[in-house]
């Protein structure tokens, strides 16, 4: 688009090698303009010029009334394509003219220059070119991520596969919120081979985990779940080698194209909305225009390849288990940066596994069985700990039979449930503690001095282990204290004599029901 000081540049220049007696046709020839347009601006005068500069300022532009809305659009995604602008004009405007590629570009740069929005600079990537391969031949595929944010400014983290058929260029994409699984890529080469119409006969891949266990000098050794799928398809496979970009060129290009002209600046809704605006991204844009290598419209060429494609037969797919994620020593799983329990003892090492797939909103575990663990309500936001009560440690089953064999251990098992549910009351955390202690206290003990121990202490309000021993070895000391007599020696009862009183005294007793009433 000319401007007025290229215009008057362009009056100037020729005016002064007219001066220096050059034909019209040598300036032309010299500036690379065509003859018309040089004897147009020698034939103008000076005031001609004024008004044909006056003319270009006020020209109306033919994307005039989409400015504002390719500006906000570039004030929010500085870095954006004109052809990503392109797309976004057909996507929010039905009414959109047709007009070529170069007006709209055009008309971003005028837009740029006018409200000061440069674009950065970026580094490319130097690659070289590769024959074109026959009709049906060949399919690349590669995988992406990318960054998104959702109606809320929340940052959504997706994924996606990307086949490209070689020869036409015509592109598939599927999008997914898990990190990618092999489960995953043979879904969505099912949705490719759906899309093209049929199935090539080499696809080339990436070194990947997903598909690729190991490569021992040429031999590849499959993953189980994709060597399967390979017998029933029955496609080859051609592995790239690493860091080699130019065995998959094409489809290397495409997933920057995926990600600079149809995610950036996207706002996510919901994985099905965003699979869906790719297809029709697909229709509108990546397979519509023309290629930029091969000066090719990949739809009009795909209809010739896919007469070349093996023919198509759907096959049976199992239920998606879930993406394989690692369970933490405390018997959590981390999933978007929440952790979610799983139920205690589910971690066995370092190489525990569960199975997570999202469902409507909600998060699915399985353990690597398939048998379902839990069900959660997705979270939003970082850091939160989502817990079921159910996965808990089950810690009152062992306090309750250890409660249960101490209370036997006593004549009047009533008097010790009661004392013992003081203890446990008073020391909830502690309560195996002190059960143990006074396990340890009365362990093979007099049966007597145990109760009365317990009747001393219920008593006194005593409800602890520690003051438990302390009051039984007071009454045993007591006990040891009275009975000064050694074993063995003899000593002679005289009728009415001091030591006959003393053993006929009968010492007062309590009865039992006193303390119960006291108790209840």
């Amino acid at each position: 688009m000319k401007t007025q000081l290229k215009v008057l540049s362009m009056y100037n220049e020729f005016k002064n090698l007219f001066a220096d007696g050059l034909s019209k046709s040598a300036i032309a020839r010299k500036t690379g303009h065509d003859r018309k347009t040089v004897r147009k601006y020698i034939s103008m005068s000076e005031q001609e010029l004024e008004h044909h500069l006056e003319r270009i300022s006020q020209r109306t532009k033919k994307l005039q009334r989409y400015e504002e809305f390719v500006r906000n659009r570039i004030s929010n995604c500085i870095d954006c394509s004109a052809a990503q602008v392109e797309d976004w004009l057909k996507e929010h405007h039905p009414d959109f003219p047709r007009v070529s590629s170069r007006t709209v570009y055009s008309f971003v740069q005028l837009v740029r220059h006018k409200h000061d929005l440069p674009k950065p600079r970026v580094k490319v990537r130097a690659c070289e070119a590769v024959r074109e391969l026959p009709y049906g031949e060949q399919a690349q595929v590669d995988f992406g991520v990318s960054w998104m944010r959702d109606q809320h400014g929340n940052r959504v983290k997706v994924y996606f596969m990307l086949m490209v058929l070689s020869r036409s260029r015509q592109k598939f994409v599927f999008f997914t919120d898990q990190p990618v699984t092999t489960w995953f890529l043979i879904l969505a080469m099912e949705n490719a081979f759906v899309y093209f119409g049929g199935v090539p006969r080499i696809i080339v891949f990436d070194q990947d985990a997903t598909i690729l266990t190991s490569e021992n000098y040429g031999e590849l050794i499959f993953t189980l779940e994709f060597e399967r799928y390979l017998n029933q398809r029955k496609f080859k496979v051609h592995m790239c080698r690493k860091a080699d970009p130019q065995s998959k060129g094409k489809v290397e290009n495409g997933v920057k194209y995926v990600k600079g002209n149809f995610l950036h600046g996207r706002t996510f809704q919901s994985m099905e909305q965003l699979n869906k605006e790719s297809c029709q991204w697909l229709e509108r844009t990546a397979n519509a225009k023309v290629h930029g290598t091969t000066h090719l419209v990949p739809a009009e060429q795909w209809l010739i390849e896919k007469e070349h494609l093996q023919p198509y037969t759907p096959l049976p797919l199992n239920e998606h288990t879930g993406a394989c994620y690692g369970v933490r020593k405390d018997n959590t799983v981390l999933f978007r940066g929440n952790r979610y329990t799983v139920p205690t003892g589910t971690y066995q090492g370092p190489d525990s596994r569960v199975r997570l797939k999202t469902r409507d909103g909600s998060l699915i575990i399985h353990d690597v069985n398939g048998e379902r663990l839990a069900t959660f309500a997705l979270e939003t936001g970082k850091g939160k700990l989502v817990i079921n009560n159910n996965h808990r440690r089950e810690r009152t089953s062992k306090i309750d039979a250890m409660e249960k064999e101490l209370t036997g251990c006593f004549t009047n098992q009533y008097l010790a449930g009661r004392f013992l549910r003081q203890i446990r009351k008073r020391f909830p955390r502690y309560a195996r503690d002190q059960f143990m202690l006074i396990k340890k206290t009365i362990d093979r003990q007099d049966q007597n001095l145990v109760d009365q121990t317990l009747l001393r202490c219920l008593d006194l309000q005593l409800f602890s282990g520690g003051e438990f021993k302390s009051v039984f070895h007071h009454l045993l000391g007591e006990r040891k204290k009275h009975v000064s007599v050694s074993i063995g020696e003899y000593v002679p009862l005289m009728p009415g004599g001091e030591l006959d009183k003393i053993l006929l005294i009968n010492p007062k007793q309590s009865a039992v029901s006193d303390y119960q009433n006291l108790l209840i």
